[in-house]
């Protein structure tokens, strides 16, 4: 079974899926599933000028109310600042490529959200693909350079080809789509109920059949 995310590191709402995700994971043990997750830049190349607020990206990319936010914000961290994090998504895709996603994802988020770390600075994203297993050389060279950079970008463009417009967006196997945050018990809800209708053939055919999974 897969479960593909489509988020964006300065979405508190996908740091908060990351979160149900993570306890999802701990609770329950899954035989075959198969996470990957997906580059979605809200603003793509967004760099924060001085008066950015992080309550106005969010009520102006997520659509709620100002007010919203602003209170939204301030239970996660009231001095929060946005910052570019282009770099972090690229990064992502060698993590992908390493099969390290989910400890790289988890660990941008604590580093943002908890840690209040700067997550545009290269040291700061080195420190993060060591920590997540990442090799050192490759998230050198990545980060020195524009690699993956395409990728991003795809992953952007097939997400607004498939009507994916809201953040974080869910789907499990291709077919069930969950947008918006999801806790760790709706999440279950929606894996028993794909797994009740999954059938292998969508996937496999043939005597083998192998689908990789992302760690």
């Amino acid at each position: 079974m897969r479960l593909e995310i489509w988020l964006d590191y300065l979405s508190p709402l996908c740091y908060k899926q990351q979160k149900s995700v993570e306890k999802l994971l701990k609770l329950y043990q899954f035989k075959d599933l198969e996470l990957l997750y997906r580059s979605y830049e809200m603003i793509p190349f967004f760099i924060p000028h001085a008066d950015c607020s992080f309550h106005t990206i969010m009520s102006k990319h997520h659509v709620i109310s100002l007010e919203e936010a602003e209170r939204f914000t301030a239970e996660i961290h009231p001095n929060l600042k946005p910052v570019s994090v282009i770099d972090a998504h690229r990064l992502s895709h060698l993590a992908k490529k390493e099969n390290c996603s989910l400890a790289y994802n988890t660990n941008v988020f604590k580093a943002f959200y908890e840690e209040h770390k700067d997550i545009s600075n290269h040291q700061v994203l080195l420190d993060i693909a060591i920590q997540s297993g990442i090799n050192e050389d490759e998230a050198r060279l990545v980060l020195s350079s524009d690699m993956y950079l395409t990728q991003v970008q795809s992953n952007r463009e097939n997400a607004i080809v498939k009507g994916i417009f809201e953040l974080p967006h869910i789907r499990i196997d291709g077919k069930h789509r969950l947008n918006g945050y999801h806790d760790d018990q709706a999440l279950m809800d929606q894996l028993i109920r794909a797994s009740a209708q999954y059938v292998k053939n969508d996937y496999c055919e043939g005597e083998n059949c192998h689908r990789k999974k992302t760690h």
